[in-house]
């Protein structure tokens, strides 16, 4: 709060200066946030930058400007933010660290007048989709299926095509390893996520075997005997379903129903749209907070991935290598300096062209 009030208080003064502190507080955040007196750290280098001391002052010690700030914490949670930081680009969600490259399909989405599709399931408010839902044992708000302890300070997204040889290949030689070191000593949440690019059907008739409690043993049998079906080969879905004591019936209707097949579709598209999956299968890792929030996350190069690749991710999710510095932006800093900044009518500070066809607001915190 104290930084976030300070950069408000230098914009006030002008615009530019805002986004100064802005530039600061993040390029220089281990180093105030282990100061004795940050506050005094902050007023120093915005009176660096040109501000009036006196009026900063005055502007920081004004329960105004606090308010202020607690506004955007309220209209962020009432857009359904959850954890830092997150983005709206017109229509669109974007939550997490993360690539320029999401960011940019994005855009262009928003460009081209593209609206999200609605979410599958409504969440309960501050709920996100990946969440153990205390309601359905073993699956999550979204309706997909997990293997572990709810509480795993870890969770792996795991987006999956049943017909997929880099997928079978992971279910056989990685996932046990996996099991036996991370997720059976409650480490590691592994969450299924449906990706059936080539095999929707099959995907289908694994959502009805988990209506009926055997999502896991149908997954076992579509990577065991993937020689043994072919995409749209209801009867090799039956002899699994038999072999499983299946109610026979029950599963013949749920394979008709039109509801498992838009629901193994909307899987597809949220994992496309919102989270930005290319192709299967893709793995995504979370890290959980104490209150179980998503901190932050990661992802794997999408196709086959080896266990020492998620055994580093894992440790680095545990606990974070030392931040190696980014890039330089294309941009320069005297560019950026000169790009149009001013406030909107709601006071909010703004870089760029006001009247762009596409507006990105970001919700993020200095700490």
């Amino acid at each position: 709060m104290p930084a976030s009030v300070a950069s408000y208080c230098a914009g006030q003064q002008d615009p530019k200066l805002f986004w100064q502190m802005n530039h600061w507080l993040f390029e220089n955040q281990q180093t105030w946030s282990e100061a004795a007196d940050a506050a005094a750290q902050f007023r120093a280098q915005a009176v660096t930058f040109g501000v009036n001391g006196t009026d900063y002052d005055k502007c920081v010690a004004d329960p105004a400007s606090q308010a202020r700030i607690e506004k955007d914490l309220q209209d962020g949670m009432a857009k359904g933010v959850s954890g830092t930081p997150a983005f709206f680009i017109n229509d669109w969600f974007l939550s997490g660290a993360l690539p320029f490259e999401q960011f940019q399909q994005t855009i262009e989405k928003a460009k081209a007048g593209q609206k999200p599709p609605p979410t599958p399931t409504p969440l309960p408010a501050g709920a996100e989709f990946w969440q153990p839902d205390p309601g359905r044992a073993g699956q999550n708000y979204d309706s997909s299926f997990y293997l572990g302890a709810a509480s795993a300070p870890v969770v792996i997204l795991a987006f999956e095509d049943f017909k997929n040889p880099n997928s079978t290949q992971h279910f056989t030689s990685v996932e046990p390893q996996l099991r036996s070191e991370y997720i059976d000593k409650g480490a590691v949440r592994y969450v299924v996520q449906p990706f059936p690019l080539t095999s929707p059907k099959a995907a289908a008739a694994l959502l009805c075997a988990g209506r009926q409690e055997k999502f896991w043993e149908f997954r076992e049998q579509l990577y065991t005997k993937q020689n043994e079906w072919e995409e749209g080969d209801d009867a090799a879905m039956q002899s699994f379903a038999k072999a499983l004591g299946l109610d026979e019936g029950e599963f013949s209707a749920c394979l008709a129903d039109e509801t498992v097949a838009n629901e193994v579709n909307a899987f597809v598209e949220f994992a496309q749209q919102q989270i930005g999956v290319p192709s299967a299968p893709a793995y995504l890792l979370i890290k959980v907070g104490a209150q179980g929030q998503g901190e932050r996350a990661q992802g794997l190069p999408p196709g086959a991935v080896t266990f020492e690749q998620f055994s580093q991710a894992i440790a680095e999710m545990q606990a974070p290598p030392t931040p190696t510095p980014t890039p330089a932006p294309s941009i320069s800093r005297a560019d950026l300096a000169q790009m149009q900044v001013g406030r909107d009518a709601e006071g909010n500070f703004y870089r760029g062209d006001p009247n762009a066809p596409v507006k990105l607001v970001d919700f993020s915190d200095f700490q």
